[in-house]
């Protein structure tokens, strides 16, 4: 369903409307922070990761920059395989729980990925952005600041939900217990998009945008676009996590791989 917050690109001239919807998308973060920490993360580690991981390639001795790190987990992934990690996040209480958990490995700053105020430009050999894109309210200017932080040749690796999936926020069309197809709809309609149910346990607020958005948005700030990847686990993966068996059937995520010329 879609949220009772007006869609991007709306004619109105409420501006304080989109402010309180920056500020809603940012406190929700806030609010949830131990349920994310506590949350279960087999469907990154059970196959994401090793998506994310073959797009980056060979990460050692590389700087990397995670926007939107969360509690660092990807961090630490990386940091273990030999990357100068940073991570940065606008939710101080996901910093410092990083932060304690990183052991020496990795900095941590507390920052908007709409600006990465206080990171340099061209400092990075790497971008990451793991999900993090469906949560911004400005992703245009959180793409534009990854390109100005990443180095001549620096590549971006975005993961996200994709569009087709949150066009209609839990579309399952079911018979009894038996899940018929995914339905999509206002797919053109751009913004908020709420889930009735959540890993938080209540509802939860996330923003939708069209590919061609996305795409014309990275293509705008400068980025060549080297890959597009819909990732679905592999027959081991399937094996060892059964319930994977819709990421076959619709797709839920989606990979741009990116080069700053």
């Amino acid at each position: 369903m879609q949220s009772d917050y007006q869609a991007e690109g709306s004619s109105s001239s409420d501006s304080s409307s989109s402010r309180e919807l920056e500020k809603y998308l940012r406190d929700q973060w806030i609010v949830n922070t131990e349920s994310w920490i506590n949350k279960e993360q087999s469907v990154r580690t059970g196959f994401l990761d090793a998506w994310m991981l073959r797009a980056l390639g060979d990460v050692e001795g590389r700087r990397v920059l995670d926007i939107g790190c969360g509690e660092g987990r990807f961090c630490r992934l990386l940091a273990g395989l030999g990357a100068e990690v940073t991570g940065i996040d606008l939710t101080e209480g996901l910093v410092e729980h990083a932060r304690a958990l990183s052991e020496g490995a990795g900095t941590y700053l507390a920052g908007n990925a709409h600006d990465l105020a206080g990171v340099e430009d061209e400092s990075f050999d790497l971008a990451v952005s793991y999900i993090v894109m469906v949560d911004l309210f400005d992703y245009r200017e959180a793409i534009r600041s990854a390109y100005r932080v990443l180095k001549r040749d620096g590549r971006f690796i975005v993961c996200n939900i994709h569009p087709m999936r949150m066009a209609k926020v839990n579309g399952w069309i079911r018979q009894g217990n038996r899940k018929l197809f995914y339905a999509v709809d206002d797919y053109t309609s751009e913004g908020p998009r709420l889930e009735e149910i959540s890993w938080t346990g209540k509802a939860f607020t996330s923003m939708h945008r069209t590919l061609s958005s996305y795409i014309t948005a990275f293509l705008e700030s400068g980025f060549v676009l080297e890959g597009l990847q819909e990732p679905t686990p592999s027959p081991t993966q399937l094996a060892e996590h059964p319930t994977f068996d819709d990421e076959y059937r619709v797709p839920n995520f989606i990979i741009y791989e990116l080069r700053k010329p």
